[in-house]
């Protein structure tokens, strides 16, 4: 039962996230600003698009209600987030 609530949480913020980063490609949001670089748009409409994939697998994961399909989308959604920190990092401002 725990499990569910927790998966249902994860489904959500994971759907949140996508929705936060697709519907700012092209505002700025922390210290980024994909208006003005194109590649750093790109990375966040594709992490933006991930994350809802990410997203619609939990939720059918939480609907099988199977424990190694469920850890295996909660590692997916890890490494998704992972690989969007790197990509994110390449872009912080410099210091000069």
């Amino acid at each position: 039962m725990v499990i569910n609530i927790l998966m249902i949480l994860y489904v959500l913020l994971t759907f949140f996230l996508g929705w936060f980063f697709l519907t700012h490609t092209h505002r700025p949001f922390l210290v980024f600003h994909p208006e003005e670089n194109p590649n750093l748009s790109g990375i966040v409409k594709f992490s933006g698009w991930s994350l809802f994939v990410v997203g619609i697998i939990a939720a059918v994961a939480t609907v099988m209600q199977n424990d190694v399909f469920i850890s295996m989308t909660l590692l997916l959604g890890v490494l998704d987030i992972l690989a969007i920190q790197l990509m994110l990092v390449h872009f912080f401002p410099k210091i000069k």
